[in-house]
Formats: structure tokens, C-alpha cells, sequence
């Protein structure tokens, strides 16, 4: 059996009684995460010019672009939606993916669940196998993918995407085979970008690819049974890892929305830069630090950091969310890292200031497992010749420190109250606590429309 066809049997054998509860809770809490940072980010400029190219050659209104009084085809809905899941890169992460899987994801199942008019357990089904899919091949593939330059929130993205459409349009394994065929060939998205808007592009590219893929495969387009793990497929053009034999045989029995789970980011920059964050909040709050008491800021992280952290003197918002000179800055000057604190023009004396005394170092000895590549270890030396340290840690948010549900309705409230009002915003928060009970998806969607064009 081709790892296509492997990954075709999942898709198509899986249904939601098979589902641990404790997976379809992550999901309720995934879609809640997302759906606020989506809502937030339609106001952002990569969205809306994302909506200019929707609004001039998106056709069939039939699914919500969510944030704002627009309806288009699924495809270019979930471009769309993505994009703007991603764009202020408050979006959740998984190690395994080292990536942003729910953005994507989401969005891809919400055009997906529209379109074939499908109700909330059909779409919590989706996501929960796109999510096994995109970890699956995650662990198969990473670091080594991720270290080459590629973004994996697109590159493997675009096959959960796939495997999440092709559930909720019903295909049979042949055509998922073909889905997950043509989705390989449209898998892109590179490291470089970060930074700039391509960012967030990749989450709505992956989104819009995997329904495209899906739709194409209804329709009788094919594609090779090995593009996955033939000898000219998509495993060795993107990676050394060979897909053996065994790779995906804990699909369906060991959940890796459980083992290796969501991280939800309590703020809006890369994920590399939280444990920092952290750490130099407490240091600040502890010993009541400010900026002029900072004489240096040295930040110890794993190899793969720098080539992602790569904005040592950011001079735009998406910059400085690719930046640990800025966020450790901020953290320390303002005691806080906020959407507000990555508009442009908007850096305070204070941060600009100590971001020049703030140093990013390789530390050899920090833990180097997939889960563990977000890790940092802090110190602080003061004017006085005090010297404050932090251990090496992971960050609030992951798997093993989560967010509680208090403070994971508070970041949705936060993103979804200015744009739909506090009321409607609660109520959504409410729909999303039972997601899986909702008749048809379309009346959660119809929520989260605005008169934003």
C-alpha cells in the first residue's frame, strides 16, 4: 500500500464515534482560538488585499468570509479566511507540524462544511483527521523539512487541507488518493517569507489548495497513487526522510492532537520568541525592572531559532513579530506584547532603546526534541552588577502549561467583541462550547459576518 493510499484509508474510514473525547474537546477549544484571531485579522492589511483579489475574481457566493459582509466560492473563502487566521500570528502551533495547523484547517472546513451545507460534528470530524494527517507527516518529515526552508504550516498544511475537504465532500478512497495527489503538487511556502505577508498567505494558500485539490478530485481529476513516496514524490523532494512502511500506523490509535497536542500562543509573534516573553515578564515583575536598569538581555535558544528569528532590526510590525531583539524589548519596557504592540510606528523609546543591549545566542545544551525547539533560558544583567536568570523553559500556552478555558475565553473575547460586539461574541463563544451538536454550520458562520467590506 502507497503512503497516499495509507493516508486515503484514514481519511475515508474514520467517523466521529471512533474520536476520543478528550480530541474533540481540543477541537471545540482550537476552533474558539481560531476563530477569534480570524476575526481580528480581517482588519489587517495582508487580509484585505487578499479580499480585493476575492472581490474581483471570486464567483459563487455560497461561504462566509468571516469578519466581513463578504460571500464567495469555497475556494476563494478559504484563502480568504485563512490568510486572515494567520495574520497577526496569534494562531496555535503544534511541534510535531512545527507549524500553525488550525488556521488553515479551520478555514479550509468551514468553506468545505458550507458548501456541502454540513453540520458541526461533519466539520469537528474533518479538522480532527487534516490534524492527524498534517502531524503524521510532520513527524515523519521534521526537522529536517522545516530546517531545509519550508514553511510547514503550507507545505504539509496543504495535505491535511486536502484530507479535511475531502471528508466533508464525501470522496471515496480512490478520489482521496487522487485529493491528496494533487495536493502534494500544489504544496508550497517558504521561511524566507516570514516577516512580510507572504506569512500569512501560506495558512489561506494551504486552505484554498486542499479544497481545490478536493474539488478537482469530485470531478474526476487524477493524480499518481505515489506522490507521496515514489522515487520523484513529495517525500524526497522535500525532505531525507523515507516514508517506511510503518510510518502511519498509529493514525486512528494514538492521537496526536493528544500526544503532541495545540500550543496556544498568549501572544501575537512567532512562537520562538514566547518562552523569552515569559521569562523576562516574571524577571520584570519580580524585581520591578526598568529599561534603564538593563544594561544587557542575553537569550539562549536551540540552532533552528535564528534562521527564523531573523529580524535583528525590524523596521515593520510583521518584522518585529520575527524578531527576539524587539519582543524581548517590549517585554522588559512595556510589561506586555500585544496586537497594539506590533503596529507600525507604534514602538515606545523604551523598547527601542533596550533592544539594542538584547543578544540572541545559540545554547547548545538546551533540549533539542521537536517539542522542545521552542525552548530559551534568559539573563538579565543590571547596571548595579546584579545578574537575573531564567532557566531554560518552555512557554505558557503549550501542552504541558495550557492556557485554562478562563484564559482561553478571555483571548477570544479580547479578539471577537470589537469586531462582532461583546453580546454576539459571547454567544458564539457559547455555540463553539457544543460545536459538534450544531445542525447546520451555516448558523454559526452567519454569526461571524460584519458590514466590513
Amino acid at each position: 500500500m502507497t503512503a497516499t493510499a495509507r493516508l486515503a484509508e484514514f481519511v475515508v474510514k474514520t467517523t466521529l464515534r471512533e474520536c476520543p473525547d478528550g480530541a474533540i474537546t481540543q477541537v471545540r477549544r482550537a476552533a474558539l482560538d481560531t476563530l477569534g484571531v480570524m476575526l481580528a485579522g480581517a482588519a489587517e492589511p495582508a487580509a484585505a488585499s487578499v479580499r480585493a483579489v476575492v472581490r474581483a475574481e471570486g464567483s459563487t457566493p455560497l461561504c462566509t468570509v468571516v469578519g466581513t459582509s463578504l460571500r464567495t466560492a469555497p475556494t476563494w473563502a478559504a484563502l480568504a479566511n485563512g490568510t486572515a487566521g494567520h495574520a497577526h500570528d496569534f494562531d496555535d502551533t503544534n511541534f510535531a507540524l512545527m507549524g500553525h495547523p488550525s488556521a488553515p484547517l479551520l478555514a479550509a472546513a468551514l468553506a468545505a462544511g458550507e458548501a456541502e451545507m454540513a453540520d458541526g460534528g461533519a466539520v469537528v470530524l474533518a479538522y480532527l483527521i487534516g490534524f492527524e494527517v498534517s502531524a503524521a507527516l510532520g513527524l515523519a518529515f521534521n526537522p529536517d523539512h522545516y530546517t531545509r526552508g519550508w514553511h510547514a504550516t503550507s507545505t504539509i498544511g496543504t495535505l491535511g487541507c486536502a484530507a479535511a475537504a475531502a471528508k466533508l465532500l464525501g470522496l471515496d478512497a480512490g478520489q482521496t488518493r487522487h485529493a491528496l495527489g494533487v495536493a502534494a503538487s500544489l504544496a508550497s511556502g517558504l521561511k524566507e517569507n516570514f516577516g512580510s505577508m507572504a506569512k500569512p498567505f501560506h495558512a489561506g494558500h494551504a486552505a484554498r489548495n486542499g479544497v481545490f485539490a478536493a474539488m478537482l478530485a469530485r470531478e474526476g481529476f487524477t493524480a499518481s497513487d505515489a506522490a507521496l513516496d515514489g522515487t520523484q514524490g513529495y517525500a524526497n523532494a522535500f525532505s531525507q526522510a523515507k516514508l517506511a512502511g510503518g510510518t502511519f500506523d498509529e493514525l486512528g490509535s494514538r492521537w496526536q492532537i493528544l500526544a503532541s497536542g495545540i500550543a496556544v500562543k498568549p501572544y501575537p509573534s512567532c512562537a520562538l520568541t514566547h518562552s523569552a516573553i515569559d521569562a523576562l515578564l516574571a524577571l520584570r515583575s519580580a524585581h520591578g525592572l526598568h529599561p534603564e536598569q538593563v544594561a544587557d538581555v542575553e537569550v539562549g535558544v536551540n540552532h533552528v531559532v535564528p534562521e527564523v528569528l531573523r529580524h535583528n532590526a525590524p523596521t515593520t510590525g510583521l518584522e518585529r513579530k520575527f524578531s527576539m531583539q524587539f519582543c524581548a524589548a517590549a517585554a522588559l519596557a512595556t510589561g506586555r506584547v500585544a496586537i497594539a504592540s506590533f503596529e507600525d510606528g507604534a514602538t515606545d523609546a523604551g523598547t527601542r532603546a533596550l533592544m539594542g543591549r538584547v543578544r540572541m545566542v545559540v545554547d547548545p545544551s538546551l533540549p533539542d526534541g521537536l517539542e522542545q525547539h521552542a525552548w530559551s533560558r534568559v539573563t538579565v544583567r543590571l547596571r548595579d552588577g546584579r545578574t537575573l536568570e531564567s532557566p531554560a523553559r518552555g512557554a505558557s500556552g503549550h501542552p504541558d502549561q495550557p492556557l485554562t478555558d478562563a484564559q482561553l475565553r478571555a483571548k477570544f473575547l479580547g479578539c471577537a467583541a470589537p469586531v462582532l460586539g461583546a453580546d454576539e461574541a459571547e454567544g458564539v463563544a457559547e455555540q463553539l462550547a457544543h460545536l459538534e451538536e450544531v445542525p447546520d454550520i451555516r448558523a454559526l458562520t452567519s454569526r461571524l459576518a460584519t458590514t466590513r467590506e
